[in-house]
């Protein structure tokens, strides 16, 4: 797995609650009556988002070739570790407490570097300082449902929970999810050794994972005035590679600004971490960088 720490678990406090919505049928000093129910409907409205972002990740791991084979280093021996830049997109859809997201993303790495010592490779002993000419190519899309168990600031606070009346309205709006999704990734790898043998491969794994997300939306615009509200989202999913390997890992963290309610500007930071195998050979490692988008809802 990559080396570098993980994010750490957040802790959330200090929340203030406004003065609830005028239950239905009451008096208003400045018209006629609020009905409630109609308010939860539009509450509950579907809604969808695009996000079209920037992502700089480095590829980083350990690749091994053969049975027995010696752990390359994807920098240290390859020298392929180099921050990248790439676009990828999400689609989002959400409905009362389901969110569907819906996201894919293109790398292409490369080096030329030198085996730091005597390795392994297909069987082969080759001397330290040989040089490898290497290149990969990562495909991946992945769809995933988020399901909003808690909401301690809404009507409901669990999907099974009576109705609060009238419903709570607030400045804050804590969501933590349970969540589900699923991962294919395609990894085209290609290594030219100095007076040995090209090895090549291009392998696909489904990958199903589930985890836990957690997302605050801060509704600015009511409380201090500026911006519209601002979103912070975190996500975290484990789950096994099936066709050969071991598991995969993802993170997502993000904080988008939404300057006006239908128009946000995200930056956050990704982690897709793999232990990929396939007739003995391996790829211990993954992706992992900071990430910035611009996403519209409607």
């Amino acid at each position: 797995m990559i080396s570098h720490p993980r994010i750490p678990a957040l802790v959330l406090v200090g929340v203030a609650l406004l003065p609830s919505v005028p239950v239905l049928g009451a008096p208003d000093e400045d018209g006629p009556s609020i009905d409630v129910d109609a308010l939860a409907e539009v509450q509950r409205r579907p809604r969808a988002e695009v996000t079209l972002g920037v992502w700089f990740p480095r590829l980083e791991g350990i690749v091994t070739l053969g049975e027995g084979g010696t752990g390359l280093d994807v920098g240290g021996d390859l020298s392929a570790d180099d921050s990248e830049t790439m676009f990828n997109a999400e689609v989002q859809f959400e409905f009362d407490r389901m969110q569907v997201i819906v996201g894919g993303y293109r790398l292409t790495a490369g080096g030329n570097g030198a085996l730091r010592q005597a390795s392994i490779v297909e069987g082969s002993l080759l001397p330290a300082g040989t040089r490898v000419n290497s290149t990969f190519d990562v495909w991946s899309i992945s769809t995933e449902v988020d399901y909003a168990i808690y909401t301690p600031f809404r009507a409901r606070r669990l999907p099974w929970s009576d109705p609060i009346s009238p419903p709570p309205r607030g400045d804050i709006d804590l969501v933590l999810q349970a969540v589900g999704g699923l991962r294919v990734i395609n990894l085209d790898q290609r290594y030219d050794f100095e007076g040995y043998d090209v090895v090549a491969s291009n392998r696909a794994w489904f990958c199903p994972y589930l985890g836990i997300g957690c997302e605050v939306d801060w509704f600015t615009r009511r409380s201090l005035g500026i911006f519209d509200h601002l979103v912070f989202d975190i996500t975290a999913g484990w789950g096994p590679a099936i066709s050969g390997g071991d598991s995969t890992f993802t993170v997502r963290a993000d904080l988008t600004v939404f300057v006006v309610p239908n128009l946000g500007v995200t930056l956050g930071y990704r982690l897709n971490d793999w232990v990929l195998s396939r007739d003995d050979d391996e790829f211990n490692g993954g992706l992992q960088g900071l990430y910035a988008g611009v996403g519209y809802a409607w």
